[in-house]
């Protein structure tokens, strides 16, 4: 949609249409506000793809076209695949979307977090901080996280403790998004203690449900018989509840066989959406990787990738792009039992 188009009368009568009545209410938006990121984790499709990957950053007039959008959703979410706080207009774009009227969070691996940039954040309303891991000690996480070192992100969780302290400020709440892999099971225990002693409110723990290569297909964790699935849900019942007992919330992911009633996807696509930084709307960010060719993998076995995605936000409305045929089928066949190919075998379904 053009400029001129969008701004004439007849553009903003139909953008007021299909915003406010048209557009039904999502409960959040993965906006990624670049695709570039200053470490290299081994498990990340950036470092696995990076003769392949294409570092963007989103425009504010793209983000911009996401605004009317997030009027009507629950949380933005400012993070894809790369560092948020590499974009030099981030405190700009919290603002925005905080003016939009929705929670505002995003998750980093710290490194760029200086109190400058810390207190710019919470000037434009940032609501939730959240901080990766993939550990609880430095010999678990620094391996996998090349560039994030364990002790470093320490650091940095105190140093938002100390000034919302000298502020008196409650937010932006500090979580943890923790990736779980295989190798690292048992140090997951720590994660409580850590909490507790850092100033982190929640935990978001993770396991590896998008594979960029095979050789990472021994870091997933999923359980193939009962035994092991008893013995992974009575580990995470004991972190949730030693994080109850110091004061922290920790979701943890369930192996359960699914029921009728549960969603068709952890992801919630029949009520949220990503965002890649050049534009391009899809169900999820493992639908959009921003490579032009890749090989993945699922439950081992290799498979060629490409990018599932149903329009771009800089041509068209969202809400228009939301109904859109083929995106509609989309989502009638995860609902029906019939995935697209980038579904299918996706640990997602299953959880």
């Amino acid at each position: 949609m053009g400029e001129t188009k969008r701004n004439s009368l007849a553009g903003r009568v139909r953008q007021w249409w299909e915003y406010k009545v048209l557009l039904e209410p999502k409960d959040w938006m993965q906006i990624e506000v670049t695709s570039k990121c200053n470490a290299a984790c081994a498990y990340c499709p950036r470092t696995v793809y990076r003769e392949h990957w294409h570092d963007r950053f989103m425009s504010l007039d793209t983000f911009r076209c996401l605004l009317p959008t997030l009027g009507k959703t629950k949380l933005a979410y400012l993070q894809g695949w790369g560092e948020p706080f590499l974009h030099p207009e981030f405190p700009t774009m919290v603002r925005l979307a905080k003016e939009a009227g929705c929670t505002v969070g995003v998750t980093t691996n710290g490194m760029l977090l200086t109190e400058k940039r810390l207190i710019q954040a919470m000037d434009a309303g940032l609501d939730i901080l959240a901080f990766s891991l993939t550990g609880t000690t430095p010999e678990h996480n620094d391996p996998a996280r090349a560039g994030a070192p364990f002790v470093k992100v320490l650091e940095k969780m105190d140093m938002v403790r100390r000034i919302k302290e000298e502020r008196k400020a409650t937010k932006p709440v500090v979580h943890i998004a923790y990736m779980l892999l295989r190798s690292g099971l048992d140090d997951l225990e720590g994660l409580p203690r850590l909490m507790a002693d850092h100033g982190v409110e929640q935990a978001v723990v993770s396991v590896l449900d998008f594979e960029p290569g095979v050789e990472l297909s021994e870091e997933v964790l999923a359980p193939q018989d009962e035994a092991v699935r008893h013995a992974l849900e009575e580990r995470f019942t004991a972190v949730r509840e030693a994080g109850a007992a110091l004061g922290v919330i920790i979701h943890t992911p369930s192996f359960a066989p699914k029921t009728d009633d549960d969603p068709v996807c952890a992801e919630n696509v029949g009520h949220a959406l990503f965002v890649s930084a050049d534009g391009e709307i899809s169900p999820c960010v493992y639908a959009n990787v921003p490579v032009d060719q890749a090989e993945y993998a699922r439950q081992g076995q290799p498979a060629p990738y490409s990018r599932v995605t149903f329009g771009n936000v800089n041509d068209e409305l969202l809400p228009v792009l939301w109904r859109g045929k083929t995106y509609e089928q989309f989502r009638e066949g995860l609902e029906k039992n019939r995935p697209a190919t980038i579904c299918r075998n996706c640990p997602k379904r299953k959880r």
